[in-house]
């Protein structure tokens, strides 16, 4: 049969705050495939300070979009395609040749398959069985117990064929505010009513692109980019913009891969060339520059091996005085108290750095700083238990993520006082933090907190219109005070304010970030009880849906909303 003609194929490009990766995006794709910048429409999502100017001079022919309003945005791109969508995020760099028209043409001629993944491939394990009789192409049910084949809607670089894309879009009738939304529109209750083709495709012998998860998503997980934890906007914005940093994809694309998500050893820079120099010179220097990184990397290697070697044997366990989840809970229930909660978003913010949701000011944290040690009668402070407790309940996830907290010990260690008793941070996310728990018993007591109380919630726009299931729904009243999204610190003095004007006698529940920390400890101070929820409302949500807690979904739970 004839070929698809390249205007039939469209490829849509979600970006948000990151012009470095975008960059590798784009130029990875250009490189590994037969795609046009033609064929290409970029919405972004631009926040103040970061600059895609300079990107968008280096691919001119891109369709760039500037988000309006991104429900209105994306229907009208989506109308304004191609036959043929390939979906892609700005975090997703391309890493082996592959041919749209291919897939385009394979989705074509096999009307049972819903999408063409460009991430999949027999080098992402376990494999299932494959129904393709194409040597090159790799076939499946999704609806199978695979991980990452059985996530059949998704907005990394999956082509779907615009009919689909256009009635499941448009169908939909919660509101789409941006990327997530969109993805989240399509779940495991869901999905088997609103996906018609019961198969997906991908190249047979590998997957073409990877995830870099370098960027912090939230105030409680980083990302191992370094420990200095310099992945917020504006640090790579400058890398990219002041700096003239790319990511360099032909070192990243040699490196391979054996799962889709990888970390930071895959987020390689390439730095601008500065004049001529022979090749033999370059290849001395070369070599000279990785040996002396390697000299210089080596005490550092050694000395996170022991200090994580350290935190498994427990010997920080003594260091703070830190209650577990089960007796912070406790504490709840017998005390009439205020608490706010410390993670390792505001440890980054204190150390002078900004995080997505949060740009560094200095008066949060210095304000921040000083909470650490406050000792107030019935306010408590929350770290996470932890931090410095080897849990044998923890899921992978958490897991993996505490044996790598050298960073936060040593800061905590140093700025928490040793005479205070603190509460478990993670009293508001028992979901997303333990594989296994009582949870039944948990959100039972929880929930009985919350129901016996006339409740004011304090949180950014739109932070609850995908749950399912309200937690505040048991509450004798609700009240809304509505904060930005972003950078709430900004308008502090309005929020504390807002607040100020509604009943003393009202449970005060605030899920604003590091923000909440403060309003938190003000409003005590005049006579309120409040909470800093965290992610309390979510977590509850996925609990009640049962919701997977792979490594995936709880990245995916934490990304801002």
């Amino acid at each position: 049969m004839d070929s698809v003609k390249q205007n039939q194929i469209s490829i849509i490009v979600f970006s948000k705050d990151r012009p470095l990766q975008l960059h590798a995006y784009l130029e990875s794709l250009f490189l590994f495939s037969d795609a046009g910048q033609d064929m290409v429409t970029v919405l972004c999502c631009e926040t103040e300070r970061i600059r895609y100017a300079k990107l968008m001079q280096r691919f001119p022919q891109v369709k760039w979009v500037k988000e309006n309003n991104f429900e209105m945005d994306l229907k009208q791109i989506i109308s304004d395609a191609g036959e043929y969508i390939m979906f892609g995020c700005d975090d997703v760099v391309f890493t082996r040749k592959f041919s749209l028209e291919k897939a385009a043409k394979y989705l074509r001629d096999n009307s049972q398959v819903f999408g063409y993944s460009m991430r999949l491939g027999e080098n992402i394990r376990p494999v299932p069985e494959n129904l393709s009789s194409n040597d090159t192409v790799l076939e499946w049910n999704w609806d199978c117990a695979f991980q990452h084949y059985n996530y059949p809607w998704e907005l990394d670089c999956t082509m779907y064929r615009k009919e689909d894309v256009l009635r499941m879009t448009m169908e939909e009738a919660d509101a789409i505010k941006n990327p997530n939304y969109y993805e989240a529109m399509i779940t495991s209750d869901n999905r088997e009513k609103r996906i018609m083709r019961p198969n997906m495709a991908s190249n047979k012998q590998a997957g073409c692109a990877i995830v870099i998860t370098v960027n912090r998503v939230q105030e409680t997980h980083q990302n191992g980019f370094d420990d200095s934890m310099l992945t917020d906007i504006y640090s790579l914005d400058r890398l990219y913009n002041d700096e003239d940093n790319t990511l360099d994809i032909e070192k990243i694309a040699s490196v391979g891969n054996s799962v889709i998500h990888v970390g930071a050893e895959y987020f390689l820079l390439r730095k601008k060339a500065k004049g001529y120099e022979p090749d033999s010179l370059k290849v001395k220097k070369k070599k000279v520059k990785e040996f002396a990184g390697k000299l210089t990397r080596f005490p550092r290697r050694v000395y996170r091996h022991f200090e994580r070697r350290s935190y498994e044997k427990g010997r920080y366990a003594d260091r703070l005085n830190i209650l577990n989840t089960e007796d912070t809970l406790s504490v709840l229930e017998e005390e009439k108290i205020s608490f706010l909660r410390y993670g390792d978003g505001e440890i980054a913010l204190m150390q002078g750095n900004s995080i997505p949701f949060q740009e560094y000011d200095p008066k949060l944290a210095k304000r921040l700083r000083k909470l650490l040690r406050t000792d107030i009668d019935g306010l408590r402070i929350g770290i996470p238990y932890y931090y410095m407790h080897p849990v044998k309940q923890l899921n992978e996830f958490t897991a993996t993520f505490a044996r790598a907290l050298a960073v936060q010990r040593r800061f905590l260690c140093k700025n928490c006082s040793k005479d205070m008793v603190y509460m478990d941070t993670c009293i508001t996310q028992v979901y997303q933090t333990y594989e296994k728990y009582d949870f039944k018993r948990y959100y039972r007591r929880m929930q009985k907190l919350l129901g016996e109380r006339h409740v004011t919630i304090v949180c950014g726009a739109g932070v609850f219109d995908r749950l399912e299931h309200k937690a505040y729904d048991v509450c004798k009243s609700v009240e809304f005070v509505t904060a930005p999204s972003m950078n709430a610190f900004a308008e502090y003095d309005r929020l504390l304010q807002a607040v100020l004007k509604t009943s003393r006698k009202r449970l005060v529940c605030i899920v604003l970030g590091p923000t909440a920390k403060v309003l938190v400890c003000d409003l005590h101070r005049k006579g309120y009880q409040a909470w800093d929820m965290g992610h309390y409302f979510k977590d509850y949500d996925a609990y009640i849906r049962k919701k997977p807690r792979t490594a995936d979904e709880i990245a995916r739970f934490y990304k801002p909303d």
